[in-house]
């Protein structure tokens, strides 16, 4: 099992261990996040497609904060969704979105395990976050993200 955790916040700033200094110039977030008591200094980030993200693999842990986690309900249900990115040189897996179902809900974010689905290495996914309760739904982008 890995223990890299990845925090990603809705806003586009995301956070993630072992980010460099180009990303912090850039105005990105960066710190660990202790999973099981292990650093995340593992994980690290990467320009691709002449865009800075975060680079994870299956079975890491990412946490995503934003407004519609912080402030859902006790009733709703909260879904994150991974959809394969169309970036250039990258196969197609034979589907277009994965539900994360390996999900624990924090006080302001969403901890989920990046699937262990067939042929999703070496892929770049966007992230999202469903919220839906009774009184209706809201949606927020974490950003992309390569898994390798």
């Amino acid at each position: 099992m890995r223990t890299a955790l990845a925090v990603l916040a809705c806003t586009c700033a995301m956070a993630i261990g072992a980010m460099t200094t180009g990303a912090m110039a850039a105005g990105l977030s960066a710190f660990a996040a202790p999973v099981d008591g292990h650093s995340a200094s593992a994980t690290s980030s990467s320009t691709i497609n002449g865009q800075l993200m975060p680079i994870v693999a299956p079975g890491d842990e990412v946490a995503i904060a934003c407004a519609p986690v912080e402030s859902r309900s006790a009733d709703s249900d909260v879904r994150v969704v991974l959809t394969i990115s169309a970036a250039p040189g990258e196969s197609d897996p034979g589907y277009q979105k994965v539900l994360a179902t390996d999900e624990q809900l924090l006080k302001d974010s969403v901890k989920v395990r990046i699937p262990e689905a067939p042929s999703l290495a070496d892929h770049t996914v966007d992230l999202d976050v469903y919220v839906v309760n009774d009184t209706g739904s809201q949606h927020c982008s974490a950003g992309p993200i390569a898994i390798m």
